[in-house]
């Protein structure tokens, strides 16, 4: 168990830089990445492959989903697990193309950088409202 200690801080870093250039200054990303069927699949897809290549079990499967969505989608992570659970449950053919797409793209280390491209082509960076910096 305490492996997952390690683990955890390795994916939340690993997906924190992934979408460090499109965070706020409160360090929420953009809305719409709540809910996207690409970028949450690839959460998934990715943690998945690398939980498979450390041998984890399924409970520490769980907590690192939970710690890397909690890192990236804070305050929303729950409802977003919620979405993410339900388009896994209906095999939804967008969700599961991305899913599998992550986990080919893992080889086993966490270089994101495909993913990165993905979230910036497609979002604009985060802005809150009635923040001044």
């Amino acid at each position: 168990m305490f492996e997952s200690f390690k683990y955890k801080k390795e994916l939340k870093q690993a997906f924190s830089e992934c979408f460090e250039p499109l965070k706020s200054v409160l360090d929420n990303v953009p809305i719409p990445m709540q809910t996207d069927r690409y970028i949450t699949a690839s959460i998934l897809g990715t943690c998945r492959a690398y939980a498979e290549d450390h041998n984890t079990t399924e409970d520490v499967f769980a907590l690192l989903v939970d710690a890397v969505f909690e890192e990236v989608y804070r305050q929303n992570s729950m409802s977003v697990q919620t979405l993410t659970e339900k388009w896994l449950e209906e095999e939804d053919e967008t969700f599961m193309s991305a899913y599998y797409h992550a986990k080919e793209m893992y080889k086993h280390e966490l270089n994101l950088e495909w993913l990165a491209n993905y979230a910036q082509e497609h979002f604009d960076p985060a802005i809150e409202v009635n923040h001044l910096t």
